[in-house]
């Protein structure tokens, strides 16, 4: 592929077509889960081979939004693989580890509108088992390395800067954000996957880089899995807490806005597709 990002020669990106490929990849998701768990019953309730499905998914949709919308973009512009300044990374991992306790809380509540039945409890409980070594180890891998960059490198990437083309950043994020909430397809986590990848895609527009929002989301999710990991509970939040990490995520928040307009590189847009 060419390394100029310039003048890309493919069908622009619409809200309508990002909807349908993020519907596909739920489709292939899917698709290859039924195909695995044909050949091995039980793989439906394995990490692994769920994690290898939808990277495999997500490989899918990646080369056909670069050759229908972006043929003569580089794939590294695409995906956003800039390299954003420490401070932005820093900020963008106190955002992602305060809003996990806050997103908690709001979990909780839901599950008590919204409670597992008997085999779902059942079924999360075998596919995040932590009973051996290597179940803990590939928790970790899968939920807190693999998943998380798969996620953000599909809506804050592939999917992002075509958007950003031809509309507003204000725009865009909220529609990764539903997009991604699209995607979840659980009624019991919709809200949470919203406001927290409403979070993730503001982040991927003021450094204009993937890798702080992947961050964010490593470090969201590794406050949940670590303990879990280590056979322990996330301590009840209390209402000094909620407020604390709450406001320490606003205040992250805050720093990465101050340090983009500091940025003319990194303003809240990729410089290339600015309005």
């Amino acid at each position: 592929m060419s390394s100029s990002s310039s003048d890309p020669q493919g069908r622009p990106l619409t809200f309508a077509a990002a909807a349908l490929w993020t519907l596909l990849v739920v489709f292939l998701d899917a698709f290859f889960i039924g195909m695995t768990e044909a050949g091995r019953e039980g793989a439906y309730l394995d990490l692994v081979s769920r994690t290898g499905c939808v990277a495999l998914a997500y490989s899918v949709v990646f080369f056909g939004i670069l050759r229908l919308h972006e043929p003569e973009t580089s794939i590294r512009h695409v995906l956003a693989l800039r390299a954003p300044s420490v401070v932005a990374l820093m900020l963008a991992v106190v955002v992602g580890i305060a809003m996990s306790l806050p997103a908690e809380w709001l979990g909780q509540l839901m599950e008590l509108r919204l409670p597992r039945s008997d085999q779902e409890q059942e079924n999360f409980d075998r596919l995040y088992s932590v009973a051996t070594t290597g179940k803990r180890v590939s928790l970790v891998i899968s939920a807190v390395c693999i998943q998380p960059i798969l996620d953000e490198l599909y809506f804050r990437g592939a999917i992002f800067t075509p958007l950003r083309r031809t509309r507003r950043w204000e725009t865009v994020v909220l529609a990764t954000a539903a997009f991604e909430t699209l995607r979840s397809g659980s009624p019991r986590s919709m809200m949470i996957v919203l406001v927290v990848s409403l979070v993730f895609a503001w982040i991927r527009a003021a450094t204009g880089s993937v890798f702080p929002s992947i961050l964010a989301r490593m470090s969201f999710v590794a406050v949940g899995v670590i303990p879990m990991v280590m056979g322990r509970d996330l301590p009840k939040p209390t209402l000094a807490w909620l407020a604390g990490t709450t406001l320490l995520a606003v205040g992250g928040l805050l720093g990465l806005g101050l340090l983009s307009r500091r940025n003319a590189h990194l303003h809240l847009a990729d410089d290339a597709e600015s309005l």
